[in-house]
């Protein structure tokens, strides 16, 4: 399953939430239900941004999988992400308690070595998905950019507006930056126990809306870096086609 696949089926675990807390239950009084709707749209929130991130951490595990043929020079993976397992590797070797320890570490040198090497074409284990996809500490703008620009993307992905379809509101713009901002704000006051944060059926709905629209638009971003590095296709030998039996 692709990672805009499991964000699709995160939004859609997020919608049942959304629809326990419009539902109406027969005799029930009028606190409960609002107590209820209440704590059915904040954990809706809660759950919308850990599926986000993780959506944002498949992304970075893709790319740097995409990448890690065995056959792709150096030169043409971004320089970033070649910097990013470069210096974690020099942070390791610095940090080690032992000269036991370093030595393991010194060894996988050459590896990033070739890195830096145009036309070295690094081995598979070189580049490393989760060293990337650890950038994504937040679903913040910042750190969207930043995942983006360390796979070569120019600019920051997160500046503009983006078109949205509200339920019962119709076509919306909406600043990327700012809506982003809004709704991990909203995540980060419930988390840390804010009761006094209670986000609306509305106010749900269109951060449904930009998460769901922003990640198609990621989606489209990254599948354009990937066709900026073509990616060579290993040599596999052929096997002749065996002779059928009884063929003269």
């Amino acid at each position: 399953m692709s990672a805009k696949d499991e964000f699709a089926e995160g939004i859609r675990e997020v919608r049942v939430l959304i629809k326990v807390s419009d539902t109406k239950r027969p005799r029930e009084a009028e606190d409960a239900m609002l107590s209820r709707a209440n704590a059915a749209r904040r954990a809706s929130v809660v759950l919308l941004i850990a599926h986000f991130e993780s959506y944002l951490k498949s992304i970075a595990e893709e790319f740097v999988d995409y990448l890690s043929s065995g056959t792709l020079e150096s030169k043409f993976i971004p320089p970033a992400l070649r910097e990013l397992h470069t210096m974690v590797l020099v942070r390791n070797i610095q940090n080690s308690a032992s000269l036991t320890e370093r030595s393991s570490h010194f060894k996988k040198l050459s590896q990033a070595a070739q890195l830096w090497n145009d036309d070295a074409k690094p081995s598979r284990g070189a580049l490393r998905a989760e060293l990337l996809s650890r950038v994504v500490t937040s679903a913040k703008p910042d750190k969207i950019d930043l995942l983006f620009q360390m796979m070569g993307g120019p600019g920051r992905v997160c500046d503009g507006d983006i078109d949205l379809k509200l339920p019962d509101v119709g076509p919306s713009t909406l600043n990327i930056r700012r809506g982003v901002l809004d709704v991990v704000e909203c995540r980060d006051d419930i988390a840390h126990g804010d009761s006094s944060r209670k986000p609306t059926s509305q106010d749900v709905e269109r951060y449904v809306a930009l998460l769901e629209t922003l990640a198609d638009r990621l989606d489209r971003k990254t599948t354009e870096l990937k066709a900026r590095i073509v990616v060579p296709v290993a040599n596999v030998a052929k096997v002749p086609n065996p002779v059928p039996q009884g063929a003269v």
